[in-house]
């Protein structure tokens, strides 16, 4: 008969691959939230930006952010593909250090909404 400790552990288990793959869908909703903000930037650049180059890096940085974005999100599902279908790992200390709750708990893979949703706690402008 398996130990309470044991039965503990293989609820709290997930496997590699859907971990990984749940981190790529968040790398992936950043890049386009990143995108999203692009007409909000370009709008903004006008004259500024062909007049000033630091202006100009600092927009190609931009675009470079969500370039990388979606590169990283590319390669941590690819790593979860490659993952043996056995590997576990318990995330439980790992989504402790994850101080949005949303995000935390959809990488717990509970569903808390679409993606983007306008979220239920406070606004905070800062």
């Amino acid at each position: 008969m398996p130990s309470r400790a044991s039965a503990h552990c293989r609820e709290t288990l997930t496997p590699v691959s859907e971990m990984l793959g749940r981190v790529s869908v968040e790398l992936n909703d950043i890049a386009a939230q990143v995108e999203r903000l692009h007409p909000l930037v370009s709008a903004q650049s006008g004259p500024l930006a062909a007049s000033d180059p630091h202006y100009a890096q600092a927009l190609q940085s931009f675009d470079h952010i969500e370039q990388k974005l979606r590169c990283l999100a590319g390669y941590i599902e690819d790593l979860g593909a490659a993952t043996a279908p056995g590997w576990q790992i318990d995330p439980q200390a790992a989504l402790a250090a994850i101080t949005l709750s949303d995000l935390a708990s959809r990488l717990a893979g509970h569903d808390s909404g679409p993606l983007n949703a306008a979220s239920s706690g406070d606004f905070e402008l800062f």
